[in-house]
């Protein structure tokens, strides 16, 4: 099986669904707020379920990425939290994005020192990922009424910014 070509198809797809969605919440930030909830819970659920993939398919493999599993459980739980709770997520939209964004940010940290680890170019691309994932949920949580406010344009744009990493992650990363 080849892992590359493997991860490389997954994070297209991750890549794609932020890119997506990114453009969507910069496009309508008034709407965004309130149906954001939804839409974002389904696109998570939709980025768990296909990071499970290599989780499965690359078992036993040697480079198979230890970290790819964490990233797969903060999505499943975090879209299934905002379908369940769509009054309360979008009140609460910030808080939750700024932890999700946090986690995943470190996340991404440890998974770039595993890539570079395994000799993979590229790796600081993952690593910058992490840092403004980090630097984001810091922004959002520093001030409630900030991300409120801000919520649609600030995720927007970091979730194109985060998709276009993450596409180039796929080309560059796992390219051979």
């Amino acid at each position: 099986m080849d892992v590359f070509k493997t991860m490389r198809w997954s994070l297209y797809f991750t890549g794609g669904v932020s890119v997506v969605l990114g453009l969507w919440a910069l496009t309508y930030p008034v709407e965004a707020l309130m149906s954001l909830a939804f839409f974002l819970g389904v696109g998570f659920i939709l980025s768990g379920l296909n990071l499970l993939v290599p989780c499965f398919s690359l078992r036993g493999c040697p480079e198979y990425p230890r970290w790819l599993p964490f990233w797969s459980v903060a999505d499943l739980l975090l879209g299934f939290l905002m379908l369940t709770r769509l009054g309360l997520t979008a009140f609460m939209i910030p808080v939750f994005l700024a932890v999700w964004l946090f986690f995943i940010g470190l996340v991404r940290i440890w998974g770039a020192f595993s890539v570079r680890r395994m000799g993979a170019r590229g790796w600081w691309r993952m690593l910058l990922n992490g840092v403004l994932m980090l630097l984001a949920a810091a922004i959002m949580l520093s001030s409630p009424f900030l991300g409120v406010v801000s919520v649609g344009t600030v995720l927007g744009g970091l979730l194109v910014f985060k998709g276009l990493l993450v596409l180039s992650e796929g080309w560059f990363i796992f390219r051979r």
